[in-house]
């Protein structure tokens, strides 16, 4: 049994259904890094606050939520065998797309970001999903055949450290969650922990509705 820790950033009012026994939603954008599922930052308590307060989400208060998933079933991309999956998964979806004469998506970065990241990644996103897809028809037709229960891979993103770094500022490993039992709990990120990665209160607001200072 492999366990980890990661982190789901979210709004104050997501984060306190979730800490309340609320159910995650699993985000079902077209243009998901790693298809349908339920996103996490696997140790990464910092890249999942600084992805709640980006400006795009308009979350009035950013929150985190820990939680411990056991990867099971895992595709993991950063092996080989992984890796080789993704692409068999994607000249099986170019060949379907071209004899349906259906267009295929691309990755595009729309902002223009320094680091050239395409965050619309709707190519990839529709490979994913596809590659599920084939995993559950093959679960229909063999009871034995099991779907993936998690997706992980590390992307690299952001700006270089330094010139002509191979490091990336908002490098990041991110795991997908595509069966909710894999998320054995949730909790709340520690206040020794947060003071340290000098956080803005997560959980509450005060008075006035401005987060408390560290």
């Amino acid at each position: 049994m492999a366990l980890v820790l990661a982190y789901h950033g979210c709004s104050l009012e997501t984060a306190q259904q979730l800490l309340g026994g609320s159910l995650f939603l699993p985000s079902r954008q077209d243009y998901d890094w790693l298809g349908s599922g339920i996103y996490f930052w696997e140790y990464d308590i910092l890249r999942a606050y600084q992805w709640a307060t980006e400006a795009r989400l308009n979350f009035d208060h950013p929150s985190v939520v820990g939680a411990v998933i056991e990867l099971g079933n895992c595709l993991d991309l950063t092996t080989q065998s992984g890796i080789a999956a993704i692409k068999v998964a994607f000249d099986e979806f170019v060949e379907i797309s071209a004899r349906e004469g259906t267009p295929i998506p691309e990755n595009v970065d729309p902002a223009k970001h320094p680091g050239n990241d395409r965050i619309l990644r709707r190519l990839d996103c529709a490979v994913m999903n596809y590659l599920y897809t084939i995993m559950q028809t093959a679960r229909e037709s063999d009871p034995r055949s099991q779907p993936y229960g998690t997706v992980r891979a590390m992307f690299p993103e952001g700006t270089e450290l330094y010139p002509g770094a191979g490091f990336r500022d908002k490098t990041h490993i991110q795991i997908c969650v595509r069966e909710p039992e894999q998320i054995m709990g949730v909790f709340r990120i520690p206040e020794w922990q947060r003071i340290e990665l000098k956080l803005p209160n997560l959980y509450n607001r005060t008075s006035s509705g401005v987060p408390d200072g560290v």
